[in-house]
């Protein structure tokens, strides 16, 4: 929606949580773990990322923001509501759009890392959607063996305090044809690859689990 070939401007509602409902074709959900995350972030900072509805006040994006609303005790909330119906194609666009389009985006994971443990110097990491061993793990298997060799010296580098490492974890190293058979891969697995994914943890790791257990396997993909 345009005028005079600038991108409209959206006025935003304050409406009652109540008022909303998630979309019948949502296909994300929002475990505890980052919900405790997306509490943490609107107790601190409040509601900054943009919960989008349809004309009904069925969300179209935000579902998780709704939600951590909801155990944060909020009763009303800011949101855009577009001028659409729900099952209409431009909601199943917004819907897709919101969730996808981030993982186009190319990501510096050394940049990344090293902001998070300034965080965790100065502040805390809840509300990034990290904790320290999320992060040790992160660093271990995005930076060289000449930097970190195993989950001991990334437990090092984060400043994990008093860890006792265990066995480095086993690890295979799979090559892909192409993308479609990667794909295909992480299908059989139940797990998402992005882009830029290049090793995962198989079963996936739990908040809270320890990263060096060596019942896990790290696929290298």
């Amino acid at each position: 929606m345009k005028k005079n070939g600038k991108p409209a401007l959206h006025k935003v509602e304050l409406v009652p949580i109540a008022s909303l409902k998630p979309h019948s074709r949502n296909y994300r959900s929002h475990p505890d773990d980052q919900l405790e995350h997306l509490v943490e972030s609107l107790r601190r900072f409040g509601v900054y990322c943009n919960v989008v509805v349809a004309k009904d006040g069925t969300i179209l994006a935000g579902h998780g923001v709704v939600e951590a609303a909801k155990k944060a005790k909020m009763k009303e909330i800011p949101v855009i509501r577009l001028s659409v119906a729900p099952e209409s194609s431009a909601a199943i666009k917004v819907l897709v759009g919101d969730n996808e389009i981030e993982h186009l985006a190319e990501q510096n994971d050394r940049l990344l890392s090293e902001l998070l443990k300034e965080l965790k110097t100065s502040d805390k990491l809840l509300g990034t959607g990290f904790d320290e061993k999320m992060l040790a793990n992160f660093v271990m298997v995005t930076r060289p063996e000449n930097e970190i060799a195993d989950f001991d010296a990334a437990a090092a580098w984060v400043g994990m305090p008093e860890y006792s490492g265990g066995e480095i974890p086993l690890q295979i190293v799979v090559a892909f044809r192409g993308i479609r058979e990667r794909a295909q891969f992480a299908r059989k697995l139940g797990v998402k690859l992005f882009p830029k994914t290049k090793s995962i943890w198989y079963p996936p790791l739990k908040r809270g689990e320890l990263a060096s257990e060596t019942k896990h396997a790290k696929f290298k993909a």
